[in-house]
């Protein structure tokens, strides 16, 4: 079955894979402050709507996070998916090596957030699928 695409605008794209039955979400460029927020409040919405435990976070577009926005994922945001139910996430993160140190900081720091959930991070979609589809 063919990736649906659920909503796409300029900051994002959300598609649902129905062989995993998770929702893929893809930064299409960097995004900061409230922006950011709003963005990935409504991917908590998307995520309430159909009823799933897990999804996929592609940042591939972008290099780094802004510190603060990661300390709002930190401190709110994680855990209000926790509260809905979802309990692991993937991020797949840009070839680069400032990337990929900057996601495994976030990788670190967004599991140590709560016993329940847990956050990896992968350099393709194709391998974070295969680890959510092993959980």
């Amino acid at each position: 079955m063919p990736v649906e695409v659920l909503e796409k605008n300029d900051v994002f794209t959300a598609k649902w894979d129905p062989e995993l039955g998770i929702p893929i979400f893809k930064w299409n460029g960097f995004v900061a402050g409230e922006e950011f927020r709003e963005n990935a409040r409504r991917w908590e919405e998307i995520m309430v709507e159909h009823g799933v435990a897990e999804y996929i976070v592609d940042t591939s577009e972008i290099t780094a996070h802004d510190d603060a926005d990661k300390q709002w994922l930190a401190e709110t945001w994680v855990p209000d998916l926790i509260e809905h139910g979802i309990r692991r996430g993937a991020g797949v993160y840009a070839e680069s090596t400032i990337a990929s140190m900057e996601m495994e900081a976030v990788e670190k720091n967004m599991s140590a957030i709560h016993p329940e959930y847990e956050f990896r991070v992968f350099p393709t979609e194709e391998e974070a699928k295969a680890w959510l589809a092993e959980q």
